[in-house]
């Protein structure tokens, strides 16, 4: 599931922009650093401030949503139906069926977007980032990552200043919007696949690629919008 979805859900069940806002959170992490992500066994304070202790449960939800997620069949089908209609369109771009699973969740919260309207999105996006900004988020990273790692005083401080660094602009970025928006069409989530690929190292699109791959992920979007509506009825509160 990808992170506006998670932040739905999780505003739907624990009642709480900041917790909302924390489900994203071991996504955004992996876009700042593919290292870091939520520890199975983390080490919590018994007692944790109520902003960190908000943040915690918004990290846990997500990782119960993700456990539920990968194995429904509202995403296991949709996966496999992409897959398919990728390989099918020969459009020569290398692996690109490969991507069908990160690409069916942006579907996915394409169609959330077009469902809440972009606005009111980013408006609770925006001020569920403002409410965990700082402390509680470096918080919930040294608990879940930072502080389970072996000691490198050589590197350490200069790893977890890059991480901050672009876990920062990763957040800045969505505030801004566009990022956002751009789950709404095909020619947005080419753009958002095409950045993915390039963390692979995979080549960018031709413009003809783009332009094909563009107008086929328009023709999913009914069935995205059919499939968010099965979601919201089957995914079980956590």
């Amino acid at each position: 599931m990808n992170f506006l979805l998670h932040r739905h859900l999780a505003a739907r069940d624990l009642g709480s922009a900041a917790a909302a806002a924390a489900a994203m959170l071991p996504d955004l992490w992996r876009m700042a650093d593919r290292r870091v992500r939520p520890s199975r066994t983390p080490d919590r304070p018994a007692a944790p401030p109520r902003r960190l202790a908000e943040v915690l449960a918004g990290i846990d939800h997500h990782v119960a949503v993700d456990r539920w997620f990968h194995a429904a069949p509202v995403f296991v089908q949709g996966e496999r139906r992409l897959a398919e209609a990728l390989r099918g369109a020969s459009l020569g771009a290398p692996r690109l069926a490969l991507f069908a699973h990160v690409l069916w969740e942006m579907c996915l919260d394409g169609a959330l977007v077009r469902k809440t309207g972009l606005a009111p999105l980013l408006g609770d996006l925006r001020a569920g980032l403002a409410e965990i900004d700082g402390t509680p988020t470096e918080a919930a990273a040294s608990i879940h990552h930072f502080l389970q790692r072996a000691p490198s005083p050589a590197g350490a401080q200069a790893d977890r200043a890059a991480f901050e660094a672009r876990l920062r602009r990763i957040c800045d970025e969505l505030a801004r919007g566009p990022w956002i928006a751009g789950y709404q069409d095909g020619p947005g989530l080419v753009l958002r696949l095409s950045g993915v690929r390039a963390r692979f190292g995979m080549p960018p699109f031709t413009p003809e690629q783009h332009d094909h791959l563009a107008a086929l992920l328009d023709g999913f979007a009914p069935s995205a919008d059919e499939a968010l509506l099965d979601l919201l009825r089957t995914a079980p509160k956590h």
